[in-house]
């Protein structure tokens, strides 16, 4: 049996808008641009991350200290190009800011230290931003640093100012701030 040339024609026009449909929509410059969410699986020397599902992305310049592990918005332009204006959240484990105080004591001394330890492990080296938060007297006066910073801990430093003798300290409170953004 033979098909009619109208037949014919309404076939080839139907396959031709279904490859049209399915090109359309694999190809960014026919469907414009979009965006969504992506995990990053690795940051890459060149400002660009590479997502878990294998897409690399630009990184905007507000998008500081990248890790693996951070949830982002990625958006591609209608050319292809990808772009990411940065962390929306860490990924599991990770946080990008944290805080805390720790009770530093000291007898007949002009500086004083201990160790804290970061209750989650930074991704990457954070800064550290510390403050004395009260003590009496010549302690009132003492400077106060964070040394020896690393993913997982710093050193809390207090230093009686030049000159001064010796004090003791009990209790006086160390507050930090640690942040990677």
């Amino acid at each position: 049996m033979r098909r009619s040339a109208h037949v014919a024609a309404r076939d080839l026009v139907g396959a031709l808008r279904r490859q049209s449909a399915r090109v359309g929509s694999q190809t960014p410059s026919v469907r414009g641009a979009e965006w969504r969410v992506a995990v990053v699986a690795t940051v890459n020397g060149d400002n660009t991350v590479t997502t878990e599902d294998g897409i690399t992305v630009r990184r905007w310049e507000s998008y500081l200290m990248p890790a693996a592990g951070d949830i982002i918005g990625i958006t591609q332009s209608g050319g292809g190009s990808w772009g990411t204006w940065g962390r929306w959240a860490a990924g599991p484990g990770h946080q990008a800011i944290q805080t805390g105080t720790v009770l530093l004591s000291w007898s007949a001394a002009s500086v004083a230290t201990q160790t804290v330890t970061f209750p989650t492990p930074f991704p990457v080296v954070p800064r550290v931003f510390p403050n004395l938060s009260s003590g009496d007297g010549a302690v009132a006066r003492w400077s106060h640093r964070a040394y020896q910073i690393t993913t997982t801990s710093f050193l809390a430093y207090v230093a009686a100012p030049v000159g001064t003798t010796t004090t003791t300290g009990t209790n006086i409170p160390f507050q930090w701030l640690a942040t990677t953004l």
